[in-house]
């Protein structure tokens, strides 16, 4: 069963064996661009067709991506959704109304494209697209085929040179916050990461943000200001990440026109994989995708909230990560007496920080509970197995962790085949 679907995937993550310079750190950056407006113009897919909404940020931008597709669907327009990465498995990119793509119309949209892949690769000056830029090109074939009204995209990464920012000006462009994360891309400071994230902002659109600070905040204005789009900040933002996505999907939906009742109908239906996702009780067991400083602070915030006894942390991080900045929070927000199990990811395509390296970096109070593998699920045996009723298993520090263990109670099977 979904033969034909793991082909098609297993095809398109061979795409990372092409040998191509790093995403983004090529000489002219627009070239990435370039190269996915010509394979949307092979593919004749007709942008202005759609209104647009487009959203970044460092920490929630998923979250608000989601909620805001469920308040459009909640008010019956016709909308698509695009996300980046995947939890589980690949079509979970690609939503339209409360279903995601099916796996066989995924596969034949990808049969589409690999003619036009192949082209490229013999006749574009730009070489073959990369594997998220046919993702994109993927997605938006879908939404003209299924005749989408509205499609909320979510950023790759960054902003100005992401391939979603082929697009017009979008109706609203959204910024949740700015931190430190993808520096060796974007930029080692706040403030050139600002103004990487602001390449989405252009003439004509509304730009909202639940970012607070003055000095992020002006670089945004002035930018607003230089290419005429109109300037929205949300105001009363507070300290939690998650109470801020929800205020900024509400300031979208009213720029929308959409009734408070359905947006808050809306909100409360969002589901998000991996997003301080409740997955059992006795004992609790809460997966969130939280990949860097700013999601991880808030993951631990929201761990105040629960009454547990015991934590079981199952935990990794990506090696392009600030793994000694974010090491040096959980060391002071780990409840003492934790257990901590260290452990790889199974994407081969990202590289974890080194398991050893992060025991070194856990503090001395915390070091004689730590415990280092290389299976996953063998670190997730095992915490099931020490844990009692009244203890918490939090599994994050990386999305596709969460991912891959999320499927002891969502395998993959189960989720392609209520999409089918």
């Amino acid at each position: 069963m979904f033969k034909k679907y793991y082909q098609t995937v297993k095809y398109l993550e061979s795409l990372a064996n092409i040998s191509r310079a790093e995403y983004m750190r090529e000489k002219g950056r627009d070239f990435y661009l370039r190269r996915t407006e010509e394979l949307i113009k092979k593919l004749k897919i007709n942008l202005n067709q759609f209104k647009l909404i487009h959203i970044t940020g460092t920490a929630g931008k998923g979250s608000v991506t989601a909620m805001v597709h469920s308040i459009l669907n909640e008010a019956g327009k016709k909308v698509g959704s695009f996300y980046s990465p995947h939890p589980t498995t690949s079509i979970e990119r690609i939503k339209v109304s409360d279903k995601y793509i099916a796996p066989d119309i995924f596969s034949d949209l990808v049969e589409k494209i690999k003619p036009v892949i192949n082209q490229m690769s013999r006749q574009s000056k730009f070489g073959p697209p990369s594997y998220f830029e046919i993702f994109f090109a993927l997605a938006l074939l879908y939404f003209q085929k299924k005749k989408c009204e509205y499609l909320v995209l979510e950023v790759g990464c960054g902003g100005e040179f992401d391939a979603t920012n082929i697009i017009p000006a979008p109706k609203l462009a959204a910024i949740t916050n700015i931190g430190y994360d993808h520096t060796h891309i974007l930029g080692s400071s706040l403030e050139k990461i600002a103004r990487a994230k602001a390449g989405i902002i252009k003439k004509g659109s509304i730009f909202v943000t639940t970012e607070k600070r003055p000095k992020i905040l002006k670089i945004f204005h002035k930018i607003c200001k230089n290419r005429g789009c109109e300037y929205r900040p949300v105001a009363n933002i507070t300290d939690e990440v998650w109470e801020n996505n929800r205020q900024l999907a509400r300031e979208m939906a009213s720029i929308l026109d959409i009734k408070k009742n359905i947006m808050e109908r809306g909100i409360e239906k969002t589901k998000l994989s991996c997003r301080f996702e409740l997955m059992q009780k006795k004992p609790l067991v809460v997966l969130d995708g939280a990949h860097n400083y700013d999601k991880l602070k808030s993951t631990f915030a929201n761990l105040k909230k629960l009454k547990f006894n015991k934590l079981f942390l199952i935990f990794t991080l990506n090696e392009n990560k600030n793994v000694r900045k974010i090491l040096k929070m959980i060391n002071k927000e780990l409840p003492q007496g934790s257990a901590i199990y260290l452990a790889h990811h199974l994407v081969a395509a990202r590289t974890c920080a080194d398991l050893k390296m992060m025991y070194n970096l856990f503090s001395s109070a915390h070091k004689k509970n730590i415990s280092i593998y290389v299976d996953p699920w063998m670190a997730l045996d095992q915490a099931i197995k020490k844990a009692r009723q009244n203890d918490l298993i939090l599994i994050t520090g990386s999305f596709y962790l969460t991912g891959e263990l999320r499927q002891k109670w969502i395998s993959e099977k189960k989720i392609l085949k209520i999409n089918s």
